[in-house]
């Protein structure tokens, strides 16, 4: 079985806990996955491994903390220290995976719509004019930035397990909207001050679209032969 097959299983027997104990599992499930540089598949065959032990033990009316004891989240801690780390080749499919994917959807939406929004409303052109050296370096510091981004939500979603006090859910959508804001803004930022250098280049707007539909294609070749996100 490999990693996603396991995830399923896991996703099932998940059910046979007790809310209590389902709630205690699954922030252990989330501190322990949002480790991203270990092995996946040693990962969610750890967390089944678990889950197979916590439901045995429930069984016999054992608590979570007769079975991990009074800290969890050090037990978490020494978990993690036990699963090796992902293997390079996967971690380049992966990121080569996420950085096509990424390039095909904004490049096709792009396209999509300065073709559309031309055409239709008569607003902007059909043609495009960039300098090729800031255009690559606008990407390069986006997907930094992007990167960034992913990385401190993945660790406020670390955070925010084994907490006793659940924060309200206004709050929480208040804290993502000012992050998500200020990523945003010093995307548009950077992009709007970068000076033009490099190869002057025109293309046609509807070219982007069909760059963008070629990578996405790419990107699903990727993810159906090496099982990504299936």
């Amino acid at each position: 079985m490999n990693a996603k097959d396991i995830l399923k299983i896991n996703n099932r027997l998940r059910e046979k806990l007790t809310e209590e104990n389902k709630k205690i599992y699954e922030d252990m499930l989330v501190y322990i996955r949002t480790n991203t540089n270990k092995s996946e598949q040693q990962t969610e065959e750890v967390l089944l491994e678990l889950l197979e032990h916590f439901v045995a033990a429930q069984s016999e009316g054992k608590s979570a903390h007769d079975i991990f004891g009074d800290n969890i989240k050090q037990y978490c801690d020494e978990i993690i220290e036990e699963i090796p780390g992902e293997k390079k080749s996967v971690s380049l499919v992966f990121g080569a995976y996420l950085l096509i994917n990424l390039l095909g959807i904004m490049s096709l939406t792009y396209g999509t719509l300065g073709f559309f929004f031309n055409n239709v409303f008569h607003m902007g052109s059909n043609d495009v004019e960039i300098s090729l050296g800031s255009a690559i370096v606008n990407i390069l510091i986006d997907l930094f930035l992007i990167y960034c981004f992913v990385k401190l939500i993945l660790k406020w979603i670390k955070s925010s397990t084994f907490n006793e006090k659940v924060k309200k859910k206004w709050v929480e959508f208040l804290q993502i909207w000012i992050v998500c804001t200020l990523f945003i803004g010093i995307m548009v930022m950077i992009n709007v001050f970068m000076p033009t250098f490099g190869l002057e280049m025109r293309i046609p707007v509807i070219l982007f679209a069909g760059i963008g539909f070629i990578l996405l294609i790419i990107s699903w070749v990727l993810n159906k032969k090496y099982r990504i996100t299936k």
